[in-house]
């Protein structure tokens, strides 16, 4: 038997639900945002939990933690006192770091797949994206109303293959969904304006 503690750390959930799908009998959604740890307790920003389990659950539980996208769930081994699955994010001595540089007008590289229209509907509060694989012309539109449903769907539907063009199309949402819930316009390309109080308060 194996005697292991959880410790969720349930505000900095990302919904990705890993641990709901791998761990059910430790884990449940709640409302489709965030993930609950059954039957835990409240100890400062975590949640808790004691199990006593066999082999074949506690590979469940690790997988669970270890498969968190958002790196929320340390296990404990309370028999050995091993943190099994640590949270805590450790920085190498001889870390490579390398300065940011980018030129847009040298490197930037179209790609041939097609392009994206990007577009807030702020009476809908949702974001419009309208695929073209020739000029002007809208093959597909996706839309939603965060970022995440959004990109993930064009990577899953297979629509670019360029990484460089799904790193451009997740800072595009980003701005289109900030835009959204500030009330200020999204122009694609542009920078937003934060100077002005559009909603009139």
């Amino acid at each position: 038997m194996k005697k292991l503690k959880i410790e969720y750390h349930k505000a900095k959930c990302i919904g990705a639900f890993n641990c709901t799908n791998i761990a059910p009998e430790q884990f449940k959604e709640e409302d489709g945002i965030r993930a609950n740890l059954i039957n835990a307790k409240e100890e400062k920003e975590y949640q808790t939990k004691i199990v006593e389990c066999d082999e074949e659950s506690a590979k469940l539980i690790i997988e669970a933690a270890e498969k968190c996208p958002a790196n929320v769930i340390n296990v404990i081994d309370i028999i050995t006192k091993e943190k099994v699955v640590d949270t805590t994010v450790k920085v190498k001595e001889s870390i490579r770091e390398i300065k940011a540089v980018y030129d847009d007008l040298n490197e930037f590289v179209l790609d041939e797949k097609g392009y994206f229209l990007i577009r807030i509907v702020p009476e809908k509060k949702m974001i419009e994206v309208g695929f073209c694989g020739k000029r002007n012309i809208v093959e597909v539109k996706v839309y939603g109303t965060k970022p995440i449903e959004i990109y993930q769907t064009i990577i899953r539907e297979k629509i670019i293959d360029r990484s460089d063009h799904a790193a451009y199309l997740g800072r595009e949402l980003q701005k289109a969904y900030t835009a959204l819930q500030l009330g200020i316009p999204y122009v694609q390309d542009d920078e937003l304006d934060f100077s002005k109080n559009y909603r009139g308060e």
